[in-house]
């Protein structure tokens, strides 16, 4: 359990990931001094990792349902 901790703490352990969002972070600093409105995730590359999709409530169930009933 400590060493799942101390990974959610200080992130990934892969050295070159690790580099990509220090130069990310350095980046997005220096284009938002310089007056740009960049974020962190615009300078790192894409990876093909999607985002998960937000769970469903049990309201967008219901509309669902209701949709498919009629």
């Amino acid at each position: 359990m400590d060493w799942m901790r101390y990974r959610r703490q200080t992130g990934p352990l892969n050295l070159g990931i690790r580099l990509e969002e220090g130069f990310a972070l350095l980046a997005t600093v220096l284009n938002n001094v310089h007056g740009g409105k960049a974020k962190f995730d615009d300078f790192l590359p894409d990876r093909g990792f999607r985002p998960e999709p937000a769970a469903a409530t049990p309201q967008d169930l219901l509309a669902l349902l209701l949709r498919a009933k009629g």
